[in-house]
């Protein structure tokens, strides 16, 4: 299922992708960290990639979505951890640590197969 806020964000990076793309080669992986707080769907975002990708010259570049949990700090006693939710407790007790990473998304890095 295509959902709208994936295929924007699909549109945006294939963008991106075709402007640091090489001239010569085509690129064969497209690597991104995506935060939890994007709400992103791994597989409707791969879907939505192959949907904007189709007759340009990324087409058939596999997109590989690197999905990163929630980072929670407690302004109590000033841990951080990873979190698979944004809002747990503290072992210290603090009933109320903050959300401090999720949001970003990230090109990291492209694949390219030089040309023969």
């Amino acid at each position: 299922m295509l959902r709208v806020h994936e295929f924007s964000i699909a549109e945006a990076l294939a963008a991106q992708v075709q402007r640091h793309a090489p001239a010569a080669g085509r690129v064969t992986e497209v690597d991104i960290t995506v935060g939890a707080l994007r709400g992103l769907e791994p597989e409707a975002l791969r879907m939505s990639w192959e949907a904007v990708t189709h007759g340009t010259p990324i087409a058939g570049a596999t997109l590989n979505v690197d999905l990163r949990p929630w980072t929670i700090t407690c302004s109590t006693c000033g841990r951080t951890w990873p979190s698979p939710v944004p809002f747990v407790a503290c072992e210290c007790g603090d009933p109320s640590p903050v959300p401090t990473a999720g949001d970003e998304l990230d090109l990291v890095a492209l694949t390219i197969e030089e040309e023969s």
